[in-house]
């Protein structure tokens, strides 16, 4: 199905051939294509070009995609969005990503493209199931006491949605990756979740409880 009107579309990935690849197949079906290298990237692109559809790696350096999607999901909720990875070989959405579908790497473009093409369907559209608010995707921080070399503890830093005061939260070495919590200020439930760090011999996620 080829777009009755010029669709913007947003490809966001850390390897230059794998935005090359989509960015041709997409504009050779007539979409308007512009890419982003990680979630900081994309963000910047989003300020003076809104797009219809993204599709996001999701273990990226800098912003990951499990952050940029759970941003676009609290302030840009009518972007249709397509998570990728290749850390993850179902074709199910891992838990806590802000995204309609997923698409696990190394698989048929094809797939990809009648994933995205899903968004042209008003109908579809339409029924889009909102389960409320994502979780905050962050990432593990060191807190180290001024002074001492990077032993410290592990911690999580977040910010409430509500009230938008940071708040740290300590974390144990065997931390899962959903969590929830309560803003210290304004007593705001807030649940978060932790980003897989990959284990560079296998680009797999560590293991984690």
């Amino acid at each position: 199905m080829v777009p009755n009107t010029i669709s913007k579309l947003l490809v966001v990935d850390d390897e230059p051939q794998i935005r090359t690849v989509m960015e041709q197949v997409f504009t050779q079906l007539g979409y308007s294509v512009r890419t982003a290298s990680d979630g900081f990237s994309a963000l910047r692109q989003l300020r003076e070009w809104m797009p219809n559809v993204i599709v996001s790696d999701l273990n990226m350096p800098g912003m990951s995609g499990f952050e940029l999607l759970s941003v676009i999901r609290r302030r840009l909720a009518s972007i249709y969005v397509v998570a990728s990875s290749g850390a993850y070989t179902s074709n199910e959405l891992p838990p806590g990503v802000a995204a309609d579908a997923f698409h696990p790497k190394g698989t048929s473009m094809h797939s990809l493209v009648k994933q995205v093409e899903v968004w042209i369907d008003e109908d579809l559209r339409a029924s889009r199931k909102q389960n409320g608010a994502p979780p905050i995707w962050t990432s593990r921080c060191r807190k180290t006491p001024a002074g001492e070399r990077p032993s410290g503890a592990l911690y999580a830093m977040i910010s409430c949605p509500e009230c938008l005061r940071a708040l740290p939260q300590l974390l144990r070495e065997d931390e899962r990756t959903m969590h929830k919590t309560e803003c210290t200020h304004c007593q705001t439930p807030i649940e978060y979740a932790i980003v897989q760090e990959l284990d560079p011999a296998t680009s797999q996620p560590y293991a984690t409880a």
